[in-house]
Formats: structure tokens, sequence, C-alpha cells
């Protein structure tokens, strides 16, 4: 999308009766439509004309037009999710916490989450260096705690990431493009593992072992340990992750070891849209 596009598209919710016919067509059930006169009388317009003017302003974008009445597209439905997600016009509040981790700069455990109006951030107080950082959204926050939405950030960060590990981008379908960095400018990662979307340049970037606990054999083996990798908080992992062993081999690949001498292995070089496994 250029920008002319996508100012256009916008422009046309820059209205209170555009955005209550939205909001109106995304409450009727599936299969079901609302007539003309139906879908006038539920939004309550000053008058016909300006209905009828509003309405045909957002047909084909956002509202598509069926023999048995209108019906809200899947654009019309994302947006009317976002405005009552309060995406674009409220500021979580969040209030800092304390937090037991471990940090990979340093080793200590003490750690402070902030949130400074763009991410939420596990910060270690000893050093003082980010452990973890998370988009924090309204929704977080709403109606929980801080280590409440906390939680809820770190489980959106997992989900998307999980997507990703598999080429798909978690916001919008697109394909992911995987590559490795290494040296000292990803330190103290031995490997870092960034993803990013091809089509709405979503990105995500995590150290190898943040993306391996997707991993079904490493899934087992917590499982089989009692501890549930896939639910439990990425800062409470990384005890267990800072045992494991990280190595680049001669054959422009990775090696995991962990306790106990089980290995995985992945090649650093891949395609656009290849998997992590």
């Amino acid at each position: 999308m250029t920008r002319d596009t996508a100012e256009a598209a916008f422009a046309l919710l820059a209205s209170d009766i555009r955005l209550r016919i939205l909001e109106t067509l995304v409450d009727v059930p599936q299969r079901e439509s609302l007539s003309f006169t139906e879908l006038y009388d539920a939004v309550d317009a000053a008058n016909t004309s300006q209905f009828s003017y509003h309405l045909k302003e957002l047909t084909g974008q956002y509202v598509q037009r069926q023999e048995t009445g209108y019906v809200i597209s899947d654009a019309g439905r994302r947006i009317v999710q976002s405005i009552r997600a309060d995406e674009y016009t409220l500021q979580p509040e969040f209030d800092p916490i304390a937090i037991e981790t471990d940090c990979p700069y340093c080793g200590a455990t003490s750690a402070e989450a902030t949130y400074d109006g763009r991410l939420a951030t596990i910060g270690c107080l000893s050093c003082a260096n980010s452990v973890l950082r998370y988009e924090l959204r309204p929704g977080h926050v709403a109606k929980r705690s801080s280590l409440q939405a906390l939680k809820a950030a770190d489980r959106q960060m997992r989900g998307e990431l999980s997507s990703a590990v598999d080429g798909v981008c978690q916001r919008c379908g697109g394909s992911m493009k995987l590559e490795f960095f290494t040296g000292k400018d990803v330190a103290p990662a031995t490997v870092l593992v960034v993803y990013e979307c091809q089509h709405c340049m979503t990105t995500l970037s995590v150290p190898i072992e943040v993306a391996l606990l997707h991993h079904p054999e490493v899934i087992a083996k917590y499982w089989d340990g009692n501890l549930n990798v896939t639910t439990t908080p990425t800062w409470e992992l990384l005890s267990e992750i800072s045992d494991w062993d990280v190595e680049l081999d001669e054959s422009n690949g990775v090696v995991v070891e962990f306790p106990g001498d089980k290995q995985l292995r992945f090649e650093l070089e891949r395609d656009e849209e290849s998997q992590l496994w």
C-alpha cells in the first residue's frame, strides 16, 4: 500500500456516522445482513441522503453490498476491533514492578519491569542492561495488575514468535524472512535470530535459545521434567537457557547442547521463507 492509498483508506473513516455504520454491522451475526432501512434505523443518522452518502463511501473498502443487504468486510471488522481494543486512543498504564530473573549480562537475579510509553522493559538492577522488551498494548493492562499485564505481553510475544518460527507473520499473515546474526554486536547472545515480515515489516529479534523454546523436542524435554516452557513466562526460563551451551561449528551451523548431552543442530544459511527447523 502506498502512502496515497493509505491516506485515502483512513480518510474514509473520518466521520462519526461511518464509524457507527461499521460498529453496527460488525455485531450482525455471520451469514446475516442488514437492509438499507434496518441499517439506517440502527445508526440513527440525521436524514437518509446524508446516511446514503456515507454508506456509499464505505462500500467496497469496509462494507460489502449483497443481494440481501449490507455486511462488513474483513478490513472493516479489523478497524472496529482496533477501535474497541483502544489501540489508537489509550496509552497503557503500568506501575513498575520487581521481577526475579537471570540477567544474561551479569548473572544477577534482581530486575525491574517498567514502561516508557513505547515498550515494557525488564531491566537488570545490577548492570542496568535490558533483559527483555515487550510491546505493551491497552488490552494487556485492561483489568490486570502490572504483573498480569506483563505476563499477557509475554504470551503475545511468544505466540507471535511461534507463528514466525513456522514462517507466518501473526500480525498480517505475510511470509517471514529469517536471518541469523553472530559476533560481538549480538553479545551476550551467541546467535541472534531475526524474523522480518515481508508484507507489514513486523520484526521479531530473539536469542536462538528463546526461539528454541518452541521446538517440539525442547518442549518435550522440559515437559518430562514437569516444566511447561510454552506457558512459563520467558523471564522465568532464562535460568534454564543459561545452562545451554551454544556453539558455532565449522560447517556454518549452530549446535545447542543441553544439560544431559542432548544436542540440536541448525544450519545458518536460510532462504527468505524458510523455517527455523
